[in-house]
């Protein structure tokens, strides 16, 4: 009965072409050549394509020109009638699946009503801040009988922001349990490259994981597991495995990203602390595919929920976000994604930071009292999901200030949220107190950690001599990047490792006065 009072409040719209401000909606036949009819929602940022004859698929998911979804360029313009014969047509896209998969007959392939039957739009519709549009599929006869998803992605102004709202219902006359399974195809490699080692997905480690210190459970072995690549932040690199690893983050974000073209595209989703989830308690999980087409697939499940029959149902919500920044991904939130957190240098007095930020705007660091006043701010920077936000500035931190936040306000300057908030005292003041004292100092690598090359600067006083040299963990010098004579003033040199492994390298300066190092972390 809820269903059908959903259904008849929806007024279908046969506008194909629908504006609001900057926002468009349009059907589009044939888009992109596919073949196919698409839905397409653009709002100047993003762009996003929903294709109802193939179960409702998200097959694009732009930030500016870039794409992000896999396309499967051997099912394009191909449509098929569900049946249970156990085939399974690998479109590419974003779908949703009940899970948990052992609760399939067989265990594969996925229900084919919901996984590629033709999905109805029962809504299109614009309001003064948002444009959406809701899909709903046919009802499962097979593989989860009686089941149906009903999914609104609403696309807002000036943000990169998409609601995934996905919605479950028990059509049935059992109660039944399923979890709402979200499901990405994302792109590993550029045309005619086989460059995987560009591609990789972040999320947080659970300190008090199921599954154990690591966070995580691999399906299997793979070389595509790359552990914590950061505090409290596991990696996944691309790697032609056809593995899949299962991780209950504590925190509800999980990013893809380009490290090559400095693209990422997180999801953030609610996280239910005491609920049972599916695949052992797994709240996301990666696959690397290992036969062609290759691909990666981001997964987000929701909590498993008993459905009343007769119209039982549960919502889950994914936001998706897309924003320009070079990984790694150390966390993401509302407002954007932190690629290199805060840090200052006492003796130069430069805060930095780097952020790929969600919406148009603009942003600035706001120091704080202990009673949470603003006593001091940096000076205002244009922000947008289009270009990386790199904060490097000249400041001086009151002594009575306790904290700092990078706040971001919307292009009306109405405070949206924090790229970052960190207690003043907690800062990473990277410098050697020694070399303080008798005017050296060596300045923080920029950026770390690093994918291609970083920045290294170190400034000397009077002139001096010595070298620069970098050295793996087992103490191996693997580099030397200056020696002999270095004159008074700051020295910059550049590092673009060739032929080493992703990990933790040591910048060591020697002079016949001071002896100073730095750890940088590489990954490839």
């Amino acid at each position: 009965m809820l269903l059908k009072c959903l259904i008849t409040f929806f007024v279908f719209s046969t506008t194909l072409y629908a504006q609001t401000g900057d926002m468009t909606f349009q059907t589009i036949s044939d888009y992109e050549s596919w073949g196919w009819d698409a839905v397409v929602m653009q709002n100047g940022i993003i762009t996003l394509a929903t294709v109802p004859a193939i179960g409702g698929r998200v097959m694009e998911y732009n930030l500016g020109s870039y794409r992000s979804v896999f396309v499967n360029s051997a099912y394009l313009g191909e449509t098929y009638t569900p049946a249970q014969n156990g085939q399974w047509y690998n479109f590419g896209g974003f779908k949703t699946w009940p899970a948990p998969q052992s609760s399939w007959p067989g265990t594969w392939p996925p229900p084919p009503s919901l996984d590629y039957g033709a999905y109805s739009v029962i809504d299109s519709m614009q309001t003064a801040d948002s444009i959406r549009v809701t899909v709903l599929s046919p009802i499962e006869k097979w593989i989860a009988p009686g089941i149906r998803f009903l999914r609104i992605a609403t696309m807002f102004p000036g943000t990169s922001r998409l609601k995934m709202q996905e919605t479950i219902y028990n059509t049935g006359s059992d109660s039944v349990s399923w979890s709402i399974w979200g499901v990405t195809q994302s792109i590993v490699h550029h045309p005619n490259e086989s460059d995987y080692q560009n591609f990789w997905v972040y999320f947080p480690i659970n300190p008090n994981s199921v599954f154990g210190s690591s966070g995580v459970a691999p399906q299997g072995p793979s070389t595509a597991w790359k552990g914590e690549i950061a505090n409290g932040v596991y990696g996944v690199e691309f790697v032609p495995d056809n593995q899949k690893i299962y991780a209950d983050p504590d925190r509800g974000w999980i990013a893809y990203a380009d490290l090559a073209d400095s693209q990422v595209f997180a999801k953030t989703f609610g996280v239910f602390d005491g609920a049972v989830y599916p695949d052992g308690g797994a709240r996301v999980s990666v696959y690397v595919s290992g036969t062609n087409p290759l691909y990666l697939e981001v997964e987000i499940k929701g909590p498993l929920v008993s459905l009343a029959p007769g119209g039982g149902s549960y919502e889950f919500t994914e936001n998706w976000w897309a924003a320009k920044a070079e990984g790694p991904v150390l966390d993401v939130d509302s407002v954007g994604v932190t690629v290199s957190k805060l840090s200052y240098d006492k003796s130069s007095q430069i805060l930095r930071g780097r952020y790929g930020v969600f919406y148009n705007g603009t942003a600035r660091a706001v120091f704080l009292d202990a009673q949470g006043r603003a006593i001091t701010e940096g000076p205002t920077h244009s922000v947008s999901p289009l270009k990386e936000f790199q904060l490097e500035e000249n400041i001086s931190i009151p002594d009575s200030a306790q904290s700092v936040e990078i706040q971001v306000h919307d292009s009306s300057g109405v405070l949206l949220g924090n790229l970052e908030t960190e207690n003043v005292a907690q800062l990473s003041l990277v410098v050697n107190r020694k070399a303080l004292a008798s005017g050296y100092r060596l300045i923080p690598n920029y950026p770390n950690p690093f994918n291609g090359g970083t920045v290294i600067a170190f400034f000397c006083p009077v002139l001096t001599k010595g070298s620069l040299r970098i050295y793996d963990v087992m103490g191996r010098e693997v580099g030397l990047l200056a020696s002999g004579e270095f004159t008074a003033g700051e020295h910059r040199y550049s590092w673009n490792p060739e032929n080493l492994a992703s990990g933790v390298y040591i910048l060591d300066v020697a002079t016949d006065r001071v002896h100073l190092t730095q750890k940088m972390v590489y990954l490839r």
